[in-house]
């Protein structure tokens, strides 16, 4: 009889290789596919999964197929005693997947109003910062909808200490907005959240940017992600857009 494939989930991770880096495209705690940037393995090899800033765990893998980019890998050996921790880790990911759905990029659209235009009819360059407060906010309460209890009853606040967004192409009254969001570079009290803008008609990309945030407690101190709001970061988290 076949054995059951364990199940796996579409995640990036960065990764290290004894000789060069890759980023997991699916993991399981039997096997996965890494994307590589160096050549690729045809013997045992060893992997260290960046899950996040703070954790690592480092996989003794078999390759077992592999195409142009990349080498499907089947487990051997979690090394440093972290097995427990590697299957936590895969398995907070599939209930995650079941909860949010297979799409780890968060799409909202916005609509241009007249307010947003200026004299030549195109939508004014600072509203796209004000758009990536939009997005943000929906982005929270959408995938948070305890958001509001969560910092009133915990006294803290989400500050933004960094904005930025490139104009690529122009946007008019009546059009749709497309929002594409993703986090990255996500430590313990702040997270940079990659928006891009695109016209929903046209698929055209229109702008791209970033909008990076900190936790601040009632003293004006930096503290802690909550857990809840972790757990929505990490999940859109895509190390391709780090820094």
């Amino acid at each position: 009889m076949k054995q059951k494939r364990a199940p796996r989930v579409n995640k990036k991770i960065k990764a290290r290789l004894d000789d060069g880096t890759g980023i997991i495209e699916n993991i399981s705690a039997s096997g996965g596919f890494v994307k590589l940037d160096c050549e690729i393995p045809k013997k045992r090899f060893n992997i260290e999964l960046q899950l996040n800033r703070y954790k690592s765990i480092r996989v003794a893998c078999d390759p077992q197929w592999h195409n142009d980019v990349g080498v499907g890998f089947k487990v051997v050996n979690v090394m440093d005693s972290k097995e427990a921790l590697f299957n936590e880790y895969v398995e907070s990911q599939i209930q995650a997947l079941k909860h949010f759905g297979t799409d780890r990029v968060f799409k909202t659209e916005i609509t241009v109003t007249l307010k947003d235009t200026n004299v030549f009819g195109n939508v004014y360059f600072s509203n796209y910062i004000e758009y990536q407060g939009v997005v943000r906010e929906k982005f929270l309460l959408t995938t948070l909808p305890e958001i509001h209890e969560m910092l009133s009853d915990t006294r803290i606040a989400l500050a933004t200490i960094e904005t930025y967004n490139r104009f690529i192409s122009s946007l008019y009254f009546g059009d749709t907005l497309l929002a594409e969001l993703t986090t990255s570079d996500i430590n313990g009290a702040s997270c940079k959240l990659n928006i891009n803008f695109k016209n929903k008609a046209t698929g055209k990309m229109v702008g791209k940017g970033y909008q990076r945030f900190c936790v601040v407690g009632s003293q004006g101190k930096v503290v802690r992600i909550p857990d809840k709001l972790m757990e929505i970061l990490d999940y859109y988290q895509n190390f391709e857009d780090s820094d």
